[in-house]
């Protein structure tokens, strides 16, 4: 690469939920949707909590998901409430976009530093959002090209409450989202972050 090229960015960003749908653009490796955190989830309670993993139809989250929050520790609060509709809607752009009937949910409680090393996924895409605590870190643009992705220049970061579809290799070897948790172990922070997957026969691409 030429000393005064700049490498391209794979990202796209904007206010709104319709930032998610350039996830469909060749080169968008990463669509990020900005918001703020729902209001009211400063409230929950994570004491206790363990994670939340399990695979359904979409038509049939609202129950599975109420009954998965019971058995993982969170106590039924207006606090919850927020958090159970908005995995809800987000579930549901999931899978308008990627066209998948079925999803895998998972809710993790993060006090470690859970895949702390730059990584792809091999996956088609994957919804990422962080209730609680530090969002997902990314690289873009020259990182792409000149780092061997465990030295990067110039390291993105999303904030709690923003909603990102991350391209896997499944989907894209060109432009594939790579990323990491950061990192927080040993000094004290908590994480709550939810990813959605697509749960689909052979992870079927959208088309």
């Amino acid at each position: 690469m030429s000393m005064d090229a700049k490498a391209p960015s794979i990202a796209f960003t904007a206010r709104n939920p319709k930032a998610l749908r350039a996830i469909r653009v060749e080169d968008v490796g990463i669509a990020i949707w900005e918001r703020s955190a729902p209001s009211g989830l400063s409230d929950l309670k994570l004491d206790g909590i363990v994670d939340v993993r399990f695979t359904v139809n979409i038509d049939e989250l609202p129950a599975m998901l109420d009954s998965a929050l019971d058995d993982a520790g969170h106590e039924r609060s207006v606090a919850r409430d927020i958090l159970h509709n908005d995995i809800l809607v987000l579930a549901n752009h999931f899978t308008q976009i990627m066209q998948s009937e079925f999803v895998e949910i998972r809710l993790e409680h993060v006090t470690t530093n859970a895949c702390k090393k730059f990584h792809t996924d091999y996956v088609t895409a994957r919804l990422i959002t962080t209730y609680v605590g530090q969002g997902t870190q990314w690289i873009d643009g020259d990182d792409l090209a000149d780092c061997d992705c465990s030295d990067p220049h110039n390291i993105q970061q999303m904030q709690a409450g923003d909603v990102a579809l991350f391209k896997g290799r499944l989907w894209s070897s060109q432009a594939p989202a790579i990323h990491r948790s950061p990192p927080i172990e040993g000094t004290g922070e908590e994480r709550l972050m939810l990813v959605v997957n697509p749960a689909e026969p052979n992870n079927t691409v959208y088309q």
